[in-house]
């Protein structure tokens, strides 16, 4: 059975009005992103997607007029809604790796491509005009128009996939925002689908569609929503004026319900939809009555309580500029004096109770902190109403300021802490420089010491050698701890360097040394910091095992796959490191090596982060001791 009306009215005249409430929506849309396009460079593409929902809806209203030369064109055009929001999805999402495959300059070969799709329908006849249902004419699909719808979903999919990857490597709103994109796209597609009810060929009536007009509206709120303020504040006052609309209809029905019984039957016919008319008028009316009557009211009810746009400006000028909570009550008794000639104090007080300014007067602004700034009048009811009313627009102002001024308070004490942190490096840069230059003058008085003892007896000869040779090792410990750690990298093959510090470490400790690594392993690295590296940890390893049976180390040298990163792993089956040492093993003078400097894994530590790399002490891999080393290529 044909739908010939819905709600008493003809059915083309509801489609067609959906549809003309569809193309004025989603051009008002792209008008208001346009005109923020500075504000993020993602919305002229989304501005363009809903240009092209315009244009799309466009073609159908000329398919309802029947004029082919016009419709047939416009919904060939199909490829470029799809196209133009993978435009805004590829720039959108640049800063969550989606730039890393390199889609933005193919762009321009997405619209190329999309507008060949479109000329190759309109050349083979991919749509035609018929007869359909309660319409006259109506678009229909030939054997390309299928091909061009193809085309259409294949680019929307994709536009969907890289919404997914987007959405794995981002957090926060972006991701919010991904959520609800594919809500409404859910939502698009509903709506979408019916217009090819003709084409199947089926009889359901594209009811759907008639809901189009809230689709553009809704993919670009699921997109600003978190990004731009006012979009929020105008959805609002939309969804606010919407529920009103809703609620005013249901109170008429319910009013000509009752008004039947005493005789207004002519009334209580009125068709729905004209309620929905009268209802929507009447709204329309009151929103833009609204402000001239609350102004009007406002100067009746508070006579002389007039505040000037100048004096708000001024006020929230003079706000901006206080810099602690003693000048932000000068500033309000001041600002207030001088607009009322009334004295009034200023009282605010923290999230623990604790006052921070209080005025002792007994007509006060009074702040309070609690998950929130909260600001009122305390002490008002001797105060005429329109001072009154002047005063609460004033203290309204206060809880925007107080956070701001807490916030800048906590920036500046962050920034004094980095300054006396900045002050402490200097002074540790002064003194490791002066430590250098003293380790190195001992040098001189070591080597006299040194050629003294030749001359003394083979036993005191023995002891005074074994020291200096210890101070020897201190002091070139302490200049390689205090020099800057600056890196030469050259291509070399690693495992010729690892493997001469291997045999020189075990020569040196009568230890074994077991190596898991490749032949070869080419890169780009600081050699002599790297040999610095496995000598201080292998010299400790080989240490502490001498001396006991079985005695093991274990190394081992691989690369992190895709990442270049040199992973070492040094094993040893030594005495495990004792739990109160574990947090500070690599500062200064901790280890407990007989003979050692105790700067060893410090000078580690230092090479490794001028690699941006990593080093850990793990006890979990089966040995007692494992120390591994990550260092960036």
């Amino acid at each position: 059975m044909t739908v010939k009306k819905v709600y008493g009215l003809d059915i083309e005249i509801l489609f067609t009005t959906s549809l003309w409430a569809t193309v004025l929506t989603a051009l008002g849309v792209a008008i208001w992103l346009w005109t923020r396009r500075k504000e993020d460079s993602s919305l002229p593409a989304l501005a363009g997607f809903c240009l092209s929902m315009a244009i799309w809806c466009l073609g159908h209203i000329f398919a309802l007029e029947e004029q082919p030369q016009f419709a047939i064109p416009l919904l060939l055009a199909n490829p470029l809604l799809p196209t133009s929001f993978l435009h805004f999805v590829i720039v959108w999402l640049k800063d969550s790796g989606v730039s890393a495959f390199n889609l933005y300059k193919r762009i321009p070969w997405f619209y190329g491509l999309a507008i060949l799709v479109t000329v190759a329908s309109v050349i083979t006849d991919g749509g035609y005009l018929s007869p359909w249902l309660a319409f006259p004419s109506f678009f229909h699909l030939a054997f390309s128009g299928w091909l061009n719808l193809g085309y259409t979903v294949a680019v929307g999919i994709f536009a969907h996939i890289l919404l997914l990857y987007g959405f794995q490597r981002s957090q926060g709103n972006q991701r919010r925002s991904i959520v609800a994109i594919f809500a409404v796209g859910a939502w698009g597609f509903l709506l979408a689908t019916s217009f090819i009810f003709p084409s199947i060929p089926s009889r359901f009536f594209p009811y759907p569609m008639l809901a189009l007009p809230s689709y553009a509206v809704l993919v670009v709120y699921s997109v600003v929503r978190y990004r731009l303020v006012e979009a929020n504040r105008m959805v609002s006052q939309a969804l606010q004026w919407f529920l009103v609309l809703v609620a005013s209809m249901i109170l008429m029905w319910l009013l000509l319900v009752v008004i039947e019984p005493l005789g207004l039957e002519e009334l209580s016919h009125v068709p729905n939809f004209q309620l929905l008319v009268y209802s929507t008028v009447l709204l329309l009316v009151a929103w833009f009555l609204y402000e001239p009557a609350k102004r009007i009211s406002e100067r009746l009810v508070y006579p002389g309580a007039k505040i000037e746009d100048a004096t708000l400006n001024k006020w929230v000028s003079q706000l901006n500029r206080v810099t602690s909570w003693q000048d932000l009550a000068t500033t309000v008794e001041t600002m207030w004096y001088d607009r009322s000639h009334h004295k009034a104090g200023v009282a605010i007080v923290d999230a623990d109770g604790e006052p921070l300014v209080d005025s002792g007067n007994s007509t006060q602004f009074t702040c309070v902190k609690r998950s929130q700034w909260h600001c009122y009048l305390n002490g008002w009811e001797d105060i005429a109403p329109a001072k009154h009313y002047m005063a609460e627009i004033l203290a309204a102002l206060l809880p925007s300021t107080c956070a701001s001024l807490e916030r800048s308070i906590q920036l500046a004490k962050v920034e004094a802490q980095a300054e006396r942190a900045r002050i402490e490096q200097r002074h540790l840069i002064e003194l490791g420089g002066l430590t250098a230059a003293i380790a190195h003058e001992l040098r001189n008085p070591l080597n006299i010491i040194n050629m003294a003892s030749a001359q003394t007896e083979p036993v005191i000869k023995s002891h005074i050698q074994n020291q200096v040779a210890r101070a020897e090792l201190l002091i070139r410990d302490t200049l390689s701890y205090a020099s800057t750690i600056e890196l030469h990298k050259t291509e070399m093959d690693l495992m010729l360097l690892i493997n001469q510090v291997v045999e020189q470490i075990q020569s040196l400790f009568n230890v074994s040394i077991v190596v898991q690594a490749p032949e070869t392993l080419k890169g780009h690295y600081d050699g002599p910091r790297i040999q610095q590296v496995l000598i201080n940890i292998l010299e400790n390893s080989a240490a502490f095992i001498n001396q006991q049976d079985g005695g093991r180390i274990l190394l081992s040298v691989e690369k992190e796959a895709g990442t270049n990163t040199l992973i070492l792993t040094i094993h040893n089956n030594g005495p495990q490191i004792p739990e109160e040492m574990q947090a500070h093993l690599f500062e200064p003078f901790i280890s407990k090596r007989s003979g050692g400097s105790g700067l060893g894994l410090s000078i580690v530590r230092r090479i490794v982060d001028a690699y941006q790399g990593d080093i850990q002490y793990r006890e979990d891999f089966g040995w007692p001791v494992s120390f591994i080393v990550h260092l960036p290529e």
